[in-house]
This record gives C-alpha cells, structure tokens and sequence, in this order.
C-alpha cells in the first residue's frame, strides 16, 4: 500500500515505504480509520508536521481518504519510526459543534449548506428526501448528528462515506457480491443478547400518550427488556429516535460473524458474501458492516465483520 499526506494548502507527498499498516472502513458509524509505519527522516517530519489529510492507494486504487489525527516519533536502534493515525472524512463532521438552529421545515439543502458543505465535505451524493417539520439542533451537538437526524428521520438514511471521500446519502443497497470459497484463517460467531431490547416505550411526556415497538424474534428466545424514554412535546431533534429506531439500534450487532482471510482490501462496506463456515454451522450471505485490511510482519490479512 501506498501512503499520500498533504497539507492544508494542498501539497501531497508520498510517505516512506510502509512498514506495517491498517485500514478500518465501515458502513457509517463508527468513523473509519488508518494507522501507518515507516521510518522517519528529518525531511519527512518537516513535512508530516504539515500533514491534515491521508490518502492510500492499493495496485493503483484509491482505497481510503481521510484526516490526520496525530503522529508520534520513535527512537530505536535501527532509527526513528514514525506512526501516523487518522480518521475517515466524517470527522470533519464529528469534530464540529453546533449552535442551535430550529426549522419549521427543515429541507436537506439547509442541512447540508449549514453542517456538511462548510465543514469540508463537499462531494455529496443524495437521494432525495422529505422535508423534517420542527427539526431542532442543538447547542453543543455535532455537525455529523445534525446530518444524521436529518436523514433518519426524513429517509431512514445512514450517512457513509465511499474511499475516495465522497459523502453518500442513499438508501442501504446491497453493493456487490463476493464469494469466500477459500483463504480463511479464522472465524468466530458472536450472538449478543446483552443490550438487545424485547420492547421499547416511547412516552409523550406532556400527554402521556406512547408509541412501542416489540421484537418478537428476541421475545421468542426469552428476551425481556423493556426499555423507556421520554420525549416533550412535538419538536424532533437531532438526536430525537423514535420507539422502533430505539428498537433497531439495539439489533444492529446482535448477530454478528467475523472473518479473517489472507489479502487486503476485499471487500467495501454493504458488499454481499457467501461463505461457509460448516465447524461453526454458518453458511450463507453476509452483508459487510466493517472492513479492516492490515499488513504486518506476518503478511496481509483482511478481516470483515458481518451481519
């Protein structure tokens, strides 16, 4: 893998050769990743001090763009090493606060003129969307929660970002399929029960009226939460969900299968995979939720988290 720093003005210069190196891309959130190695001239700490944003290429393919969160230098006996970290361009919205704004109507143009497009983030492609009567941000909350109300609550929609730094907001499609019929090195199944809730209560704090929703699968294997939560009034806020998006979050890794294989790189977030795994009675298709390809002294691996 190739590594590409550039300045704020611009500026890009290719790193060192890698020395060992790690990607994290997911379908949204949590924010994706990067941590890099190599040795580190005085030349090359000149320009890491300037670095603001990362770039990787793969075999020629763009495969991660993002920010510079730090670096740190390293004394040794075979020189200085210096290891670079980072995060995918939804930072930019994670790390920015907001002031509080309220809209009788609120339209994506006003979502992101207000929160996205000034924070840097300006190759965006959208669905389109329904406007989000009495929208309200708050002070104090991010930029990204903003954009993630908004799209929730108007389109069921999950911000996510593509490789080369491109915001996408479109309904969840499956991207493309890959067979694993080989090249697996270890494999675990994960089922969580702790966190799962059996039935949310929303209440109307100031009618007393309530809006649940129930999980009948969970219930049918002896699940019993019941969670609650309040909620004042008609007005949505950014970080406002309703009983069944309180219900499906709490879904969201309750079955999860990850996946070790020699290589990098191969697959992207929302890809399909077939695979079998007869030892731990799995077998079938996977939609991919984290992609993580690393390189170190035992070789490339990639792991692929799924659900």
């Amino acid at each position: 893998m190739i590594g590409i720093v550039k300045s704020a003005k611009g500026a890009g210069t290719q790193l060192p050769a890698l020395l060992q190196w790690s990607v994290k891309r997911t379908d949204g959130d949590p924010c994706d990743s990067f941590s890099v190695q190599f040795a580190c001239s005085k030349e090359t700490k000149a320009v890491l001090e300037q670095a603001a944003e990362f770039q990787a290429y793969e075999k020629g393919r763009l495969v991660f763009t993002g920010i510079v969160d730090d670096f740190e230098l390293r004394l040794g006996k075979d020189g200085v090493l210096a290891e670079l970290t980072g995060r995918g361009l939804a930072a930019r919205l994670m790390d920015m606060q907001t002031k509080a704004a309220e809209y009788v109507s609120a339209q994506l143009t006003d979502i992101l003129n207000a929160y996205v497009r000034p924070c840097g983030v300006l190759k965006i492609e959208a669905d389109e969307m329904g406007p989000v009567s009495n929208f309200v941000v708050q002070t104090g909350g991010t930029c990204y929660q903003a954009l993630a109300g908004f799209c929730r609550h108007s389109a069921e929609i999950y911000p996510r970002f593509l490789a080369d730094g491109t915001l996408v907001l479109k309904r969840e499609a499956a991207g493309k399929t890959v067979a694993l019929t080989s090249g697996i090195l270890r494999a675990q199944y994960v089922r969580n029960r702790y966190g799962v809730a059996a039935r949310q209560v929303l209440i109307n704090t100031r009618n007393g009226s309530t809006q649940e929703a129930s999980y009948a699968e969970f219930q049918a294997v002896g699940g019993t939460r019941v969670q609650y939560a309040g909620r004042t009034g008609d007005k949505i806020r950014a970080s406002f969900r309703t009983a069944k998006q309180r219900l499906d979050d709490t879904k969201r890794d309750e079955k999860l299968l990850y996946v070790t294989c020699a290589g990098s790189f191969l697959a992207e977030p929302l890809d399909r995979v077939s695979l079998s795994v007869p030892a731990l009675g799995i077998s079938g298709t996977f939609t991919v939720q984290e992609v993580q390809s690393s390189c170190d002294e035992t070789g490339l691996t990639c792991t692929l988290i799924m659900r």
